[in-house]
């Protein structure tokens, strides 16, 4: 995975760090990658001005800092001594200091734990807005992951009737095989797909035969086979698996996840560039938030993030 040469790990302060901090050391040592480490401190909350001194506020966000910079160093300790590692305390909003701290250094991808929530399939709010507003790709790392990767899953549109998408897509892909390659890993690629307004057609007011609904469905399907077996062309020597499952994108990918199990799932965060208000789609965020594996996303080339 060459791509990513220099990597921000996102620690945060617990023992589900060790996991996704092995994940982000292994990946450093493949690609000699610069790594720095970062935990986001939030600022003393306004209402304890009202019980506490300033002094008081001051000396407890001082001793928040002191505590997660000695947290940071022990961290260190861990990484390959033949790396380039940097520690940094940051004080605001998680997601808001690390997408600023993106904006402002080449960091190629953030690497984070998965933080606990109170229901394990979901994601906590500053991984869901990471993965709506970070320009870079988020690798979200789950505290029991197994080393190396066994089994990588890439969920794909490959329609090129949309440039913008179809780009993404692509990128996924060129990125989850070279996971698999530096993993030595198995790599399925699968693709969910529907017979548009089929309920439509269905209906009286159409008057469609159900052995034309069937050929017309085969058609699409094939369709979208051959869109799948054109993306994956250049990678006809990977040993790539394929599956395609027709049904309602998110129900269907999901499904499709709990089915096969891999460790990782990677997909894209569909989203036009130019539209802040869109910055991650429904199914996205449906299936991202429904999965227990790790996840690693990407944008769409061109992103821009609505944090500055």
């Amino acid at each position: 995975m060459e791509r990513f040469k220099n990597i921000l790990f996102a620690s945060t302060g617990g023992k589900d760090d060790l996991a996704a901090l092995v994940r982000a050391n292994r990946l450093a040592m493949t690609n000699q990658a610069r790594i720095t480490l970062v935990r986001v401190i939030e600022e003393m909350p306004l209402a304890a001005g009202l019980f506490l001194s300033k002094k008081r506020l001051a000396d407890l966000q001082e001793a928040s800092l002191t505590l997660a910079q000695g947290e940071l160093d022990n961290l260190a300790k861990k990484i390959d001594p033949s790396l380039k590692v940097e520690t940094k305390v940051l004080v605001g909003k998680p997601f808001v200091e690390l997408i600023r701290a993106v904006l402002a250094h080449p960091y190629d991808v953030i690497i984070k734990p998965k933080h606990p929530t109170f229901k394990k399939e979901t994601l906590e709010s500053t991984d869901l807005h990471l993965l709506r507003k970070c320009p870079c790709p988020v690798w979200i790392i789950k505290p029991n992951q197994r080393k190396p990767f066994g089994k990588i899953l890439i969920a794909v549109d490959p329609d090129p009737s949309d440039p913008e998408r179809f780009g993404l897509h692509q990128d996924l892909v060129k990125l989850g095989t070279s996971l698999a390659k530096s993993e030595n890993s198995k790599v399925e690629v699968v693709h969910t797909w529907v017979l548009d307004g089929e309920s439509m057609l269905r209906s009286p007011r159409f008057k469609m035969t159900e052995e034309e609904i069937s050929t017309l469905t085969e058609e699409v399907e094939k369709t979208h086979q051959k869109w799948l077996d054109d993306m994956l062309s250049p990678y006809a020597e990977s040993n790539i698996k394929t599956t395609m499952a027709k049904g309602p994108s998110g129900a269907t990918l999901v499904e499709l996840i709990e089915k096969k199990k891999p460790d990782i799932v990677v997909m894209g965060t569909v989203a036009r560039a130019g539209l802040p208000g869109l910055l991650i789609g429904n199914t996205a965020e449906s299936v991202l938030s429904q999965i227990t594996c790790s996840i690693l996303t990407l944008k769409p080339r061109g992103f821009k993030t609505p944090v500055s």
